[in-house]
Order: structure tokens, then sequence, then C-alpha cells
């Protein structure tokens, strides 16, 4: 599990190591709940990846490669590594479009449609009193939430990139 000292007296420091240890609890906990693999319906465990990118497709039938890896945040090569594992497993079908027969595109298979429903359910489920949390938030404590986690994002990949 990941922990985050900052070593900065002060009271206003504190209240920021208090907010950022918070942060990384919680991600560690969504981490340990996604990481799990899990069997959404399908007779298989899905991993993570797996199952999102089922649930990318399901949401955005004949999606391409290209598309699937900027809706994932994700590169193409690793969209195109689970692809082939999801082939294999009949999650996924692939096929070209008529017009365009460079492009190949992605759908979900019967096996990949129940696991899409599964998920579907686990999700909301799962997730359904963090989804009531945030639906009593006011407008702007949810502003205040999505314009902190804008910038940490932004930071984050400027951070990437540089080590990259």
């Amino acid at each position: 599990m990941l922990t985050w000292c900052i070593l900065i007296s002060g009271d206003k420091m504190k209240d920021y190591n208090k907010l950022i240890q918070l942060y990384f609890r919680s991600h560690n906990m969504f981490k340990l709940i996604e990481n799990k693999p899990r069997d959404f319906g399908s007779g298989d465990l899905l991993y993570t990846t797996e199952i999102h990118t089922i649930e990318s497709i399901g949401k955005n039938s004949g999606i391409n490669l290209t598309k699937l890896a900027e809706c994932m945040g994700v590169s193409k090569s690793a969209v195109s590594k689970t692809a082939k594992k999801l082939l294999k497993k009949n999650y996924i079908i692939k096929s070209r479009p008529v017009d365009n027969q460079k492009e190949v595109i992605f759908n979900l298979t019967d096996k990949g449609r129940k696991a899409f429903q599964g998920h579907e359910i686990f999700s909301k489920k799962v997730f359904e009193r963090i989804f009531d949390i945030l639906k009593n938030l006011k407008e702007n404590e949810v502003a205040t939430i999505e314009n902190y986690l804008k910038k940490m994002n932004k930071e984050l990949a400027e951070i990437l990139k540089r080590e990259s």
C-alpha cells in the first residue's frame, strides 16, 4: 500500500498532509476493489483491463483501436494486447467497416455482452453508496473536488512526461 508523508511543519501543511493521505488511502482501496479478477457472469475470471476494455467497447459499439485507446486513456499497444486476449476468449469480435477496409473495429460477442451487463450490475451495487455521497454534495463542493482532481491529473501527467 502506498503511503504519502510530507515533512513540512505548520498547521496548514498538516491539513494538506491529511487530505493527501485520505486521497491515497481512497485510491489504494479503489485499487484493491478493482484489481481482484472477477466473474461477471460469463464463467471466466476477468482482470480490470479486460472488463474495462469490454465496458468501453460495449458503450461504443464499432469503436476502432485508436478511439478505444483514447477512451480508456492508455496506449494503442496496451489496448491491442488486451484485445488479442479478449478475441481469443471470445468476448469481442473485430471486423472491417464496408466503407473503410483499412480500419479495424470492435464489437462485443454474446459472451462479451453478458460480461458487460454483469459489470454494470457489479459497478452499480458496489459503487452505489459512493454515488449517493456524491449526489449529496453541494454544487460548489463538487466544483472544488473536480478542480482539484483536474489539477492533480495535469500535474501527474507532467511528472510522467518528464520521467519518460
